[in-house]
């Protein structure tokens, strides 16, 4: 947590929007939003901090808040999962705090309206399982305990895209109002997802260099047949029989970066 604001990047747009909700007449939506934004990304860090996770920036933008980690990639999944659900635990304790001093006539009804609206929007859209909301996290978790990480990695995208899809069926269904704000969400979250796509080579390679230059200190040992690395699961070691004959993690990835 020491020096924590360093690291804390705020857009030039974000500060333009909020400009504009002044002029607008909407700055105590506007101050709302942010504050639940806020207070979001603080369960993040301090969870983050707990576990001793190096946090590299944490951006807030139009679309939101978002923390970058200068962290290897196999991680305990428990730890990730914790991080992961911590905005939203704290989300859920800032509102119910706000909800006792209103029922306390401390709070006006009118902010706790407001409160109440971005709350529950905020909640939902981040339990969305899109790259790189907390829900597309969560399942992450879900997902590299059963199956091999780049296999998990490409059926995390299968159901962002599945669910960017639904989404904009549903409001073309229901005949939803499209606000410019929404477009600008989801152009973001598609341009995250798509990049996330393309990365998906390069951070497998980045998994592998990982498990050869730090081998994961785990019980769980699981045999692979043939010469397969895409099988390695997160937080596994594992054993390869190759033509009847048994070889371990290290050797195989030490053939492939030496």
């Amino acid at each position: 947590m020491k020096n924590i604001y360093k690291k804390i990047d705020v857009s030039p747009y974000l500060l333009v929007v909020f400009f504009i909700a002044f002029t607008a007449g909407l700055f105590k939506d506007m101050l709302t939003f942010f504050s639940i934004i806020v207070v979001h990304e603080m369960g993040h860090v301090i969870t983050s901090s707990l576990y001793k996770w190096k946090i590299k920036k944490i951006s807030f933008g139009i679309c939101g808040g978002f923390i970058t980690y200068d962290e290897m990639i196999d991680k305990p999944l428990k730890e990730e999962f914790l991080i992961s659900i911590s905005g939203l635990l704290m989300q859920t304790l800032f509102y119910l705090i706000c909800f006792f001093l209103y029922k306390k006539n401390i709070l006006d009804e009118g902010v706790m309206v407001l409160i109440q609206k971005y709350h529950f929007s905020v909640f939902l859209f981040n339990l969305l399982p899109i790259i790189p909301l907390d829900g597309s996290k969560i399942i992450s978790v879900f997902l590299n305990v059963f199956i091999p990480y780049k296999k998990a990695s490409k059926i995390l995208c299968y159901v962002s895209f599945f669910m960017v899809l639904i989404v904009t069926l549903s409001c073309f269904i229901y005949d939803f109002k499209i606000e410019y704000s929404y477009v600008m969400i989801f152009a973001f979250l598609i341009k995250k997802l798509i990049a996330y796509w393309k990365d998906i080579p390069h951070l497998f390679n980045r998994f592998l260099f990982e498990r050869y230059a730090c081998p994961v200190k785990s019980k769980k040992t699981k045999i692979i047949n043939g010469n397969n690395l895409e099988k390695i699961k997160r937080r596994v070691r594992h054993v390869f029989l190759i033509k009847g004959k048994y070889y371990n993690e290290s050797y195989l990835l030490s053939k492939k970066f030496d």
